[in-house]
């Protein structure tokens, strides 16, 4: 059975994955400002220019995540006010950014140990 963009369910499961995409954001917002304030701190392990570095990738992360949520609460209220998003709205174009950068860093955790 396919999900139509006016289908009642099709509108609840997608309410339902915002509800829990809020909650991960939450997290996300309490990680970066915990990581924005450690790294703004002189001391520790890394070097300046490394700390320089963190700082703009977990600001990038960050705005990658807002502009995801922010886009998916807009196809969704668009959805439940019987107006059909544009393909440019369904287009996530920020996801596989965000996904390049997790994937980046992790690659570069493991081949500098």
């Amino acid at each position: 059975m396919p999900l139509y963009i006016h289908d009642a369910l099709f509108s609840k499961m997608r309410l339902l994955g915002n509800i829990f995409s809020s909650i991960a954001y939450g997290i996300v917002i309490v990680l970066s400002v915990n990581c924005l304030h450690l790294l703004q701190q002189k001391r520790g392990i890394y070097s300046n220019r490394m700390r320089v570095r963190l700082l703009i990738y977990v600001i990038f992360m960050l705005l990658c995540s807002t502009w995801t949520i922010l886009r998916s609460i807009w196809v969704c209220v668009a959805i439940m006010t019987q107006r059909t998003p544009t393909y440019i709205e369904y287009f996530p174009f920020e996801s596989p950014l965000a996904m390049w950068g997790a994937d980046g860093f992790m690659v570069r955790i493991l081949i500098n140990h």
